[in-house]
């Protein structure tokens, strides 16, 4: 069956050398975009010029096109400013619904729907319409969503060498927590320099969108709501009871100097730093943090550094009615699209098209075979993972960018597990397994939300204005309010009564 939709694939691709906006040769010149995820090694290139780029772009040069890569930013004001400035490359794509549908409400992507049958036969075979409909807006594919194997986000862990010293158990709640952080400002088990002492470490500065699930602090703020769907679809956080409690407590924690007063201001690095110094208490982060399986990886620098030091994960955040939940991520990473103002979107889907052949997918997965890996039993077998990833690995994920390819649990478990060099006690499935329990989506709007899309933006930078103010300034109360006057000003009114008339049309997504 594979080898009959690589035919079709490659028959597809075939027709590609007759596409107007043409290159070099009478190739179609396309543009993809493509963002480092990991260094490039001296000795491989550049991220846009090393020995896999330039495989991909000779495969596809059999096939009539001629792929260009333009290294972009992967913020939302990057990508904002690069379809208002009409500099997006032909194949872009972002992590965001919200910014994906705005694009879509603004006239400014492709139907790449309409290529799908003669261009992108893999895209519907491999992919599979329920999952293509979340790249739909009123029934029109203007984007291909990407595959995302693991679904967990966030876990809290702990300092359970910290907690042990002080003779305190595990919390479960967040007043249990609250103390903890106390007493570990107090009385400082770790002995750590008081200037340098974190209760609560690697404390986001980022309020994301506040009224949508790229908040890194949503399962925190969702304890202090009642779980409800249809209030999630029909209305916004900064609305909801429970969401004034939920800033006025973290306004608390830093007024008594339990969250890193620099919250706002360190950069990733620093604040991982801080970490594995073991200057940090408690954390909330995303799941696999701590868990890199090579030398970079938190937990195993943390332990060098401080011996005897272990995060765990802990459960802290329960909501009124007592369960334990945590949102978890569609099943899509990226959006994959085209800007109107490309003359290849045909082009565009047959890259993606390619991309999903079993052959070609594999390679970008798991490397040559013979060199990455060999083969035992149908299994990749990777003998030596750090050249794997000094020739292989800190490319792939930026060339991967529909997502994890399904080849089958058996496949994809086997890989994991080779990777997978450290257990970490157990930690590792631990937090795994906590982010996934009761575990819920963010509502999924697929028709045009005009208001939502477009008036968005503007609240996302109120909220980034405010939510530094609410929880750092004495004055929480005055703060907050203004916050909220500010963000009905700018159109949350409106949003709300759109989101409770798609309520109303269709149902809880």
């Amino acid at each position: 069956m594979a080898r009959v939709f690589a035919t079709i694939g490659l028959l597809a691709l075939c027709t590609v050398t007759v596409f107007a906006g043409g290159g070099s040769e009478g190739h179609a010149r396309l543009r993809v975009m493509i963002v480092e995820r990991a260094e490039v090694p001296r000795d491989q290139g550049r991220l846009t010029d090393n020995p896999w780029t330039e495989f991909v772009q000779n495969e596809m040069a059999k096939l009539g096109v001629d792929v260009q890569y333009v290294p972009k930013g992967g913020s939302m004001v990057s990508h904002t400013v690069m379809m208002a400035t009409n500099t997006a490359p032909d194949l872009a794509f972002t992590h965001g619904r919200l910014l994906f549908m705005k694009f879509a409400a603004d006239g400014g992507l492709h139907d790449l729907g309409q290529y799908l049958p003669e261009y992108g036969p893999n895209i519907r075979t491999v992919l599979g319409e329920d999952h293509l409909r979340l790249g739909q807006i009123d029934g029109v594919q203007f984007a291909i969503p990407s595959r995302r194997e693991i679904d967990a986000r966030y876990t809290s862990f702990i300092r359970k060498d910290w907690l042990d010293a002080l003779g305190l158990g595990i919390p479960t709640n967040r007043d249990e927590l609250t103390a903890a952080l106390r007493a570990f400002k107090d009385r400082n088990p770790g002995n750590v320099p008081a200037a340098e002492l974190r209760p609560w470490g690697w404390f986001t500065d980022d309020p994301g969108t506040v009224f949508d699930s790229d908040f890194k602090l949503f399962d925190p703020m969702y304890s202090f709501l009642d779980h409800d769907p249809a209030a999630n679809m029909g209305s916004l956080w900064p609305v909801r009871d429970g969401f004034r409690d939920f800033m006025r407590w973290l306004h608390g924690l830093y007024q008594e100097g339990l969250i890193e007063r620099e919250f706002a201001t360190d950069s990733f690095d620093i604040k991982t730093r801080h970490v594995v110094n073991g200057r940090v208490g408690f954390i909330h982060v995303p799941w696999d943090y701590l868990y890199a399986q090579n030398s970079g990886s938190v937990a195993l620098n943390l332990a060098r550094n401080v011996p005897g030091a272990e995060f765990v994960p802990v459960d802290v955040f329960p909501g009124p009615d007592g369960v334990y939940r945590n949102l978890r991520y569609l099943p899509t990473r990226f959006y994959l699209f085209s800007p109107r103002r490309s003359r290849v979107p045909e082009a565009a889907v047959a890259y993606m098209n390619w991309m999903l052949e079993r052959e070609n997918a594999w390679t970008l997965a798991f490397g040559r075979t013979g060199e990455q890996h060999t083969i035992r039993d149908g299994l990749p077998v990777f003998g030596d993972l750090q050249r794997y990833a000094d020739t292989f690995g800190y490319i792939s994920e930026s060339l991967r960018i529909l997502g994890d390819y399904p080849f089958g649990p058996t496949i994809t478990t086997a890989v994991r597990e080779q990777f997978r060099v450290n257990d970490f006690s157990g930690n590792d499935s631990r937090a795994l397994a906590m982010a996934l329990e009761h575990s819920f989506q963010e509502p999924v709007f697929q028709s045009r939300m005009n208001a939502m899309s477009r008036q968005g933006p503007g609240l996302i930078r109120i909220a980034e204005r405010y939510w530094v103010r609410m929880i750092t300034e004495p004055d929480f109360d005055a703060e907050f309010d203004e916050f909220i006057r500010r963000m009905n000003d700018r159109g949350m009114p409106t949003i709300i009564d759109e989101r409770r008339a798609y309520l109303e049309q269709f149902g809880v997504n």
